[in-house]
């Protein structure tokens, strides 16, 4: 889930897919819309990833659709504080986000998910390739990442923090 602008890191999320060419089991789905669409594209294109690799635009509650997905992948090359991540660690997806931002504060690599370095497909491909041959490390990934978000970030722990700062 995404907005398709360059900080997104999205050309790294597609520069990972190449690796998974001839697996058919494995399919990488893209929610968003933005300005690198033709551009993106375009690479899916050029890579021959047509097949494994959607772009499904702008879909109204997107985070309704992540209890589906086995992985949740943000490849952002920025990133502020990132809500999808959150969103993904609440529906109990097991995650794999850049180490951009406020993601190292959010996950503890090797416990509630993987954090890999920007700008690196190669690793998000790996840590893909890790969490979809261990269905026990996805299950543990799913609930540790849902307990972070309801200790760390919860609403009145969010709401405590803020009043801490005023």
């Amino acid at each position: 889930i995404a907005n398709f602008y360059p900080t997104k890191g999205l050309r790294y999320l597609v520069e990972a897919a190449e690796s998974f060419r001839n697996e058919d089991e494995v399919a990488f789905v893209v929610l968003g819309e933005g300005e690198e669409r033709p551009m993106l594209e375009k690479m899916i294109m050029d890579k021959r990833l047509e097949k494994r690799v959607f772009l499904m635009g702008k879909i109204t509650q997107a985070r309704q659709f992540l209890p589906a997905f086995d992985v949740f992948v943000l490849p952002s090359a920025k990133e502020g504080f990132p809500w999808a991540l959150l969103e993904a660690m609440t529906a109990k997806v097991p995650v794999i986000a850049t180490a951009v931002g406020a993601v190292p504060e959010i996950i503890e690599n090797g416990k509630n998910g993987f954090v890999v370095d920007p700008a690196r497909p190669a690793q998000i491909s790996a840590q893909v390739r890790t969490l979809l041959k261990d269905d026990r490390l996805r299950q543990e990934f799913g609930i540790q990442g849902h307990q972070t978000v309801l200790l760390k970030f919860g609403l009145d722990k969010m709401v405590s923090r803020i009043e801490e700062i005023l």
